[in-house]
């Protein structure tokens, strides 16, 4: 199991052929890895939202719904972890 915090009480957790999508501990959703989008990791500061001083990053496998964001200092994680998840599906 491997599991990435982020932002906004979200989290993702990668197990056993599954991503499950937490928001406050809880899992909201829950997608096969087979029917996951491509993998994204992008700068996403989305700076007139959220003010002027928060550096995010935005990690996502296709759909909106797999959405959360990291801190900037977090990226190199948020990099591992979308590289177990395409690990673990194959690409």
């Amino acid at each position: 199991m491997q599991r990435l915090d982020g932002l906004d009480d979200r989290a993702l957790v990668l197990e056993d052929g599954w991503l499950s999508v937490l928001r406050w501990g809880a899992s909201q959703q829950r997608f096969p890895l087979s029917e996951l989008g491509d993998t994204e990791v992008v700068r996403d500061d989305k700076k007139k939202v959220f003010g002027k001083g928060e550096e995010r990053i935005r990690v996502r496998f296709g759909s909106i719904a797999t959405a959360i964001w990291v801190p900037a200092a977090e990226e190199q994680t948020a990099h591992e972890f979308a590289s177990a998840v395409d690990a673990a599906r194959g690409r």
